[in-house]
């Protein structure tokens, strides 16, 4: 084991993550989004815990990548990341045991937030907080160009969907939530993952 292929396989995380977000989109809109389904609801969940799995994995490797260009900054957004990444998987892991508990006694009245993601605070803002910082070390080490701008603009999505789920508007969440995870967030870690694995 080596520095070296910690940073290949967070390299391969970034690639599975951006498959899984991919999956979790199309399982919400095949059998999660009509509700009917509790297997694909908690299919779902799984799936959005499993990118948060992944991400961890990628955060390290980016900060083993852009440490040079700020040590104290790179340290503070991989606690911000880890934070948000653990915060995300037992948000997940929470809504899919809330769903099977619910399925097999209908008279639980549960809420709708969860207790570990108030606010959308782990799933939006921290993580949104991690793609601002990150991507301006990535800008000092060199990273191509295009690759920081749409991590700017889905630390942006990001945040609009926080501020969306603190006025409690629904249909701007619901978009910042599709743009982030079929869009800007897959693309985003589906290149910097090849780049990690061929720095590394």
């Amino acid at each position: 084991m080596s520095d070296r292929s910690f940073v290949r396989f967070g390299g391969l995380a970034g690639i599975l993550l951006a498959l899984t977000s991919w999956s979790a989109v199309a399982a919400y809109y095949t059998v999660a989004k009509a509700g009917a389904d509790p297997i694909g609801l908690q299919v779902f969940q799984l799936l959005y815990g499993l990118i948060a799995f992944w991400a961890l994995f990628g955060i390290v490797a980016v900060y083993w990548v852009v440490r040079p260009e700020g040590e104290a900054w790179s340290f503070f957004a991989t606690l911000i990341g880890v934070g948000a990444s653990l915060g995300t998987i037992t948000s997940s892991f929470y809504g899919a045991a809330v769903i099977r508990e619910v399925t097999a006694r209908p008279e639980l009245q549960t809420p709708a937030a969860t207790p570990t993601d108030p606010l959308s605070v782990m799933t939006f803002a921290l993580t949104g907080l991690w793609f601002l910082i990150a991507n301006l070390l990535l800008r000092k080490a060199a990273f191509p160009r295009l690759l920081v701008a749409l991590g700017f603009i889905s630390f942006a999505d990001l945040f609009v969907g926080f501020f969306a789920a603190l006025s409690g508007n629904a249909s701007v969440l619901t978009y910042a939530g599709i743009i982030a995870g079929a869009v800007g967030g897959p693309l985003y870690w589906l290149w910097l993952g090849i780049l990690l694995r061929r720095r590394a």
